[in-house]
């Protein structure tokens, strides 16, 4: 069996924020979270999946987009096996600088406001993903000159061919048009830590901000992102901690307050408990380039 962390942190943090790899999986796969955004791309075989308690039918022709504040599971029938492309977007990449961030930004964006993250592609859009998800492979594979401006490339190519296909489907406007206000206000709320989460973001401040009582926005965020906020706000800064203890030579003093914490002995203990290991530690086991 495959764990449920299909990708090390490591590959999400670094300069290039981006996996993709080949998944055979025989096993479910229990509910879980990301810190970073994925998508997948089945290509053989069959399972359900589970996403915030929605039962999803994956079958070849299925892509799916994953982010921070969905928990999903795979369950795959004894016997029954699955195989699947599956990517990783850090978060580096989501909210990042540059032409090309802002224009994978944008694509994920709009999809992220999707009631549903799950699409049965059409034969067409299906071989187009299909073909696309094949040469981004080799790429990560093969080490050939370009290969990071490659992958980008053919990522954002893919990208906008779902994205047409998403825009396409009977309805989707008129979905997003009547959506939950519920809904898409704690969207706003999550969209913002997600921007500001090295700023000192209380409950109390959030409801003031965003017109809502502290215990509405405890308990909304707890249903929709699947942990309470304060643990949620914690494996964000983590997340990025570990992105600046890698890709930076920045102290270790240093990078507990640009992730967000105020007390370093409240980092150390924090990314002790989520990591298992100190930082330092961390620092020294990891040492990947993608290239």
């Amino acid at each position: 069996m495959i764990p449920h962390n299909l990708h090390g942190d490591e590959e999400i943090h670094g300069d290039f924020p981006f996996t993709l790899k080949i998944h055979h999986l025989t096993n479910p796969v229990p509910a879980h979270v990301h810190h970073f955004i994925e998508f997948t791309y089945t290509f053989k075989g069959k399972a359900k999946e589970m996403i915030n308690g929605i039962e999803k039918e994956l079958t070849p022709g299925t892509f799916t987009l994953l982010f921070p504040h969905q928990v999903h599971e795979i369950d795959i029938e004894p016997g029954e096996e699955l195989f699947l492309y599956v990517g990783a977007i850090g978060l580096k990449a989501f909210f990042g600088e540059g032409d090309s961030f802002l224009t994978l930004h944008s694509l994920l964006k709009q999809a992220e406001d999707d009631e549903n993250t799950t699409y049965k592609l059409n034969e067409s859009t299906g071989n187009q993903v299909l073909a696309l998800l094949q040469e981004m492979h080799e790429e990560v594979l093969d080490d050939k000159p370009w290969n990071r401006m490659m992958f980008l490339a053919k990522l954002m190519q893919l990208f906008i061919i779902f994205d047409r296909f998403r825009q396409t489907q009977a309805g989707l406007r008129q979905k997003l048009a009547h959506e939950l206000t519920h809904r898409k206000g704690m969207w706003e709320v999550i969209h913002y830590v997600y921007q500001n989460f090295k700023e000192d973001i209380t409950l109390e401040m959030l409801a003031k901000k965003f017109n809502y009582s502290v215990s509405y926005i405890s308990i909304s965020f707890k249903q929709m992102v699947g942990e309470n906020y304060y643990s949620f706000l914690e494996r964000i800064r983590v997340a990025h901690a570990c992105n600046l203890l890698i890709g930076t030579d920045m102290k270790i003093t240093e990078v507990a307050y640009e992730a967000g914490f105020k007390s370093y002995p409240t980092f150390i203990r924090v990314f002790q408990t989520r990591m298992d290991m100190t930082p330092t530690a961390y620092r020294k086991s990891k040492n990947i380039h993608l290239n």
